[in-house]
């Protein structure tokens, strides 16, 4: 598997996984994309986009909130997600940042657990952070300290 950074040309690729899987469909991608504080990044295996990953830089206090880490469901579970999370760990230990951090609804597939055996910890939680049509669905935040 290939982790690619994604120019204006490949995020139809994040696009279509978005639309496809009904994920995230209302985020501006496009937007994101061209923000400086935002690195989008596709993982592509055998020449077919499976899924993207991201980080938005926060540079008052020395920490990357790591921005979804989306694999095809079709092919969970195969390991693709701990390589995007040691990937995305590499670069922000590259930059001497602080932490990373996620946000995550654990109730999706006991999410918080599998970022839990990455070394990650809880850190606090939100009731409010998603769009009140999310089931009622409460984020979690975990932070994974790099110093």
């Amino acid at each position: 598997m290939r982790i690619v950074r994604v120019k204006e040309n490949r995020i139809k690729d994040v696009k279509a996984l978005s639309q496809k899987y009904e994920f995230e469909v209302n985020r501006d991608w496009d937007n994101l994309l061209n923000g400086k504080e935002t690195e989008i990044y596709i993982l592509v295996d055998k020449g077919r986009t499976i899924g993207f990953t991201g980080l938005i830089h926060n540079d008052w206090n020395e920490t990357l909130q790591i921005l979804d880490i989306f694999i095809d469901p079709e092919i969970r579970n195969r390991g693709y997600g701990r390589q995007a999370i040691s990937f995305l760990l590499g670069n922000a230990k590259r930059m001497h940042r602080y932490r990373c951090i996620i946000a995550e609804a654990p109730a999706k597939d006991n999410i918080d657990k599998f970022y839990a055996k990455l070394g990650f910890r809880k850190c606090g939680y939100n009731d409010r952070y998603y769009t009140n049509d999310d089931n009622g669905d409460i984020a979690i935040f975990m932070s994974y300290d790099l110093r």
